[in-house]
């Protein structure tokens, strides 16, 4: 990691809405990082047995070298057990409680030792208006779709396609800073998840980059350019894009730095270009895959 610092990925969402089931098919189709997962309890995230390797007291080992922690301990506690793992982890993800606000959560991600790498929030699709509407938890249900970066907008299949636009143009009011995954039975690939630290899955995005669009009503794209670019353009470019886009990787050409490739993450609204290797001579030009949901699904 070229930082030094654990990526830290907050995943919050209001009493079942589908936060077990997301958490277990991020580990499921883990691709080889080592994840340290914290936890509020293990009743609430009921890991998946085949899963399972091991358990000894407040951890769970898990398959590919992941481990689990719960946070009945103490989160400083879970976080000091993580940073004195050796090797450190890949990446940290944090399952706020059905009641807790993920945003301040994510506070400890911008901490020295760790990189904030996004806030996701679950959303359960047939009662999220609902929830947010009533006296006793609205508050706690608004607040949490405030803070997130990207919503998963889970158990679509169960609501009509017009409800589905009805829902998401709610979310837009309530939360228009975020961006809109749909899913079912909590599926997301983890490569639109993560990944505002790091480059591991550049490669396997970049792939994928083919202009095709995806069943699971999802649109790829490539934009390439031999020529460089000052970073106020570049931010200019990332600023118009559209409101669409859930995740963008790739490499930047910057005029200011034309020896060294410059790495673009974005992970719905947050994004970083940091430093990355020199360039090789036949490599030098802008090449960034982006994921958008199609117009279709969510408008």
């Amino acid at each position: 990691m070229s930082t030094g610092r654990v990526p830290f990925t907050v995943i919050g969402g209001y009493l079942g809405s589908g936060k077990t089931t997301l958490l277990n098919h991020i580990l499921r189709n883990n691709p080889g990082e080592r994840i340290a997962l914290l936890v509020n309890d293990f009743g609430t995230i009921n890991i998946d047995a085949e899963l399972i390797e091991r358990q000894e007291g407040n951890t769970i080992g898990l398959a590919d070298g992941c481990i689990c922690c719960s946070l009945a301990a103490g989160f400083f506690v879970a976080l000091e057990t993580v940073l004195q793992q050796d090797p450190l982890p890949d990446r940290v993800i944090v399952e706020a409680s059905g009641v807790a606000d993920p945003g301040k959560i994510a506070r400890y991600g911008e901490s020295p030792s760790f990189a904030l790498d996004g806030v996701i929030v679950v959303v359960d699709v047939e009662t999220v208006q609902a929830r947010a509407g009533d006296k006793y938890v609205g508050r706690t249900v608004t607040r949490q779709l405030a803070s997130a970066d990207l919503l998963v907008l889970n158990k679509i299949d169960l609501i009509t396609p017009e409800r589905k636009r009805e829902v998401a143009a709610w979310l837009a009011r309530v939360a228009p800073q975020s961006r809109l995954i749909e899913a079912r039975f909590g599926s997301v690939p983890p490569a639109f998840l993560f990944g505002l630290d790091g480059d591991r899955t550049l490669s396997t995005l970049a792939a994928n980059g083919d202009d095709h669009d995806h069943d699971a009503g999802y649109t790829t794209w490539t934009h390439v350019s031999p020529a460089p670019t000052t970073r106020e353009a570049f931010e200019e470019y990332v600023r118009q894009l559209p409101h669409t886009v859930i995740r963008g990787k790739g490499f930047v050409y910057l005029a200011a730095q034309p020896d060294r490739q410059q790495i673009f993450q974005l992970v719905g609204p947050r994004w970083t270009l940091k430093p990355g290797a020199l360039w090789q001579a036949e490599q030098r030009m802008t090449r960034i895959v982006f994921i958008a949901a199609t117009p279709t699904s969510l408008d």
